[in-house]
């Protein structure tokens, strides 16, 4: 046999694995309506206009910014085309999103050569993002990197 299913002409997979394929393509479908309705939400609907989007609480106690503080503003200005304006509104938000693209890449071209693709990474990029999370976090509350701060 050359494997495929004679009488169908298709070709043939242990049913285990077929039936675990079919179980995760309604989360890819839920995940991306989910993502398309959030950018939508974003693109028409400003967060400094708009009560609906969450608050920092983290601002709210202390006063400081957290790495994540702007990250809204920055994808609503993004999903604008305004690149310059979300980079002011937050860098690290511009990295991590150029970090996710290559992940993204990286899992389609394994995908295309039929390897397996999975999104592992390696524990020193973990801790180096978190490294800089913290110094930018640090940073960008100081009065000479106002600039930092959305």
């Amino acid at each position: 046999m050359n494997g495929t299913d004679k009488a169908f002409g298709e070709p043939s997979v242990p049913p285990k694995l077929a039936e675990q394929r079919r179980h995760y393509r309604p989360a890819l479908w839920i995940g991306a309506l989910t993502v398309g309705g959030a950018c939508a939400m974003l693109f028409f609907f400003k967060p400094g206009n708009y009560g609906i989007y969450p608050v920092c609480h983290f601002y709210s106690l202390t006063g400081l910014h957290c790495p994540g503080c702007g990250s809204l503003r920055a994808l609503h200005e993004l999903l604008h085309g305004n690149l310059i304006e979300a980079a002011r509104l937050n860098a690290l938000l511009l990295l991590c999103l150029a970090g996710l693209a290559l992940l993204a890449i990286r899992f389609v071209l394994a995908r295309a050569r039929g390897q397996r693709a999975t999104f592992s990474v390696r524990a020193v990029w973990l801790w180096t993002f978190l490294c800089v999370a913290v110094i930018f976090s640090v940073v960008r509350n100081f009065p000479g990197f106002a600039w930092l701060a959305p």
